[in-house]
């Protein structure tokens, strides 16, 4: 019978469910303070990726058929947009704000972390490696800093993955489906496992997993052959075509130190034990590390992806099977069972705690989110055109301005825009030309603006400071009428 301190750990202890409490009111303790005090999402005024997000879930809000482009307003989107979908429901049930929601999402995925990897680690080793996955989790906290789709998605995957070794096919498939739905390069890798199961221990039922989850799927992929006039092209402002070389690659794989000592006793307890289940892990870090290092393979179907992405899965991997290496340590003294429990229920969640407000305190986008729009950016004056949008124009009115202006723009009303920022835009669909008449719209002859007018089928252009910034604007009043300003901000209509 095991123990942790003078406590026996058995899954109908309730000692058990006690240690999972008090971790997810430590979590709560860790986080909240953080969570509660956003007054925008970080990186919602400087950054990309989470206005993003903001834009994909404010038009599925607003009613906009989530298969479109919900920057451009156009087939296909090329975001799978579950993540999306729960925030844009939530605002609608709960009536609070877009922005809102996705802080409290963070929250809500935060706590979800340490339930799902405890019920996992219980599930496959016992109720020791459940607490131990439990307050492992907490030094993952710091990744729940930014509202995104890749914190929904490993927790879909590790669920997908449990099942599979418990060979309940179909909720596995199902799960990692929704997985995909939420961020695909994330969980691709993941149908290695039950495909290397179906070949090589002859288990065909596993091919289940990953046919449900294709079938389920299917409608984005669908989507985007149907409509989209090219083979996706990744625009990345991290350049990885040239900087991701064999040793980014190799440290991208390597697990965090503190896992180190955790990871070397559960090789050793596997190497004893050959224990299927550990080892169905170890496997899947093998293939996830090939996917990796090798994504030229992916090349002959036409996909060119940053392998990067491949890796979010492995810090959960990492974590369940530090949980199980832990878990099998056999104490024999009192004073050194207690000394793990102290470990494991006080100084790990202290360390979590030191390394999630380590990630706040430098991150150059989490600060800047204490502040408002109109504190940061008060020449741009987002508040009051903004509210301007909301009042003066339709859902689905095409808005012209700059990439910068335009992102903030489409996240806070929704409507699309000509343009979007370098690596922010859909990879079925050529940005770059959209970014060049978007600088012909300011710049050119006035035939050359009708003519692109006509082909977005603008219906407001906004001059700003960062339009002026870029480009000598010339002969606006060719083709519009101004009909709203404020200080340096003129928002125009365009003539019939």
């Amino acid at each position: 019978m095991r123990r942790i301190g003078t406590f026996k750990l058995q899954c109908n202890n309730p000692y058990v469910y006690l240690f999972l409490g008090y971790l997810i009111i430590i979590a709560g303790i860790i986080t909240f303070p953080y969570f509660l005090t956003r007054k925008t999402p970080p990186g919602y005024i400087i950054g990309g990726d989470t206005l993003v997000h903001a834009a994909i879930a404010r038009g599925i809000y607003l009613g906009r058929n989530p298969f479109l482009d919900q920057t451009y307003n156009i087939y296909p989107n090329w975001y799978p947009f579950l993540y999306h979908t729960v925030v844009a429901s939530a605002a609608k049930a709960t009536g609070m704000s877009i922005e809102t929601i996705m802080i409290a999402f963070q929250a809500f995925l935060a706590i979800t972390m340490i339930l799902v990897l405890f019920y996992v680690a219980r599930g496959l080793w016992g109720a020791k490696a459940g607490v131990y996955a439990a307050s492992l989790s907490l030094m993952l906290l710091g990744s729940h800093i930014y509202p995104n789709p890749k914190e929904l998605a490993p927790l879909l995957g590790v669920l997908s993955i449990y099942f599979v070794l418990k060979r309940m096919y179909v909720p596995s498939g199902f799960l990692l489906g929704l997985a995909f739905w939420t961020h695909y390069a994330f969980t691709l890798p993941l149908v290695g496992l039950p495909i290397l199961f179906a070949i090589v221990q002859k288990e065909k039922k596993n091919i289940l997993v990953p046919i449900l989850a294709f079938l389920i799927f299917s409608p984005f992929v669908i989507n985007a052959a149907v409509h989209s006039g090219r083979l996706p092209q990744i625009e990345s402002i991290y350049n990885p075509w040239e900087t991701d070389t064999l040793v980014n690659k190799l440290k991208s794989l390597l697990p965090p130190v503190y896992l180190v000592p955790f990871l070397v006793l559960s090789f050793l307890r596997w190497n004893r034990e050959r224990d299927p289940l550990s080892g169905a892990l170890f496997l899947l870090v093998g293939i996830i590390a090939i996917a990796r290092l090798f994504p030229e393979l992916l090349q002959p179907f036409g996909v060119y992806i940053w392998s990067k992405r491949f890796v979010g899965m492995l810090r959960y991997i990492y974590t369940l099977l530090s949980a199980y290496g832990a878990s099998g340590v056999e104490l024999s003294t009192k004073r050194a069972s207690t000394l793990l429990t102290v470990t494991m229920l006080l100084l790990v969640p202290l360390a979590g705690a030191v390394i999630f407000w380590d990630s706040v305190d430098n991150d150059q986008f989490v600060w800047i989110s204490e502040y408002d729009f109109s504190l940061y950016y008060p020449e741009e004056h987002f508040l009051e055109v903004s509210s301007w949008i909301w009042n003066n124009t339709e859902r689905d009115d095409v808005v012209a301005t700059s990439e910068e202006v335009g992102m903030v723009l489409n996240a806070l009303t929704g409507r699309p825009i000509v343009a979007t920022l370098y690596g922010h835009g859909n990879t079925f669909i050529d940005n770059q030309k959209r970014r060049e008449d978007l600088e012909q719209l300011f710049t050119s002859s006035c035939n050359r603006k009708k003519e692109i007018v006509a082909r977005y089928d603008v219906e407001v252009i906004i001059t700003e400071p960062f339009v002026y910034e870029h480009w000598n604007v010339t002969d606006i009043e060719c083709i519009a009428v101004p009909v709203y300003q404020i200080e340096n901000v003129t928002i125009w209509e365009v003539k019939e």
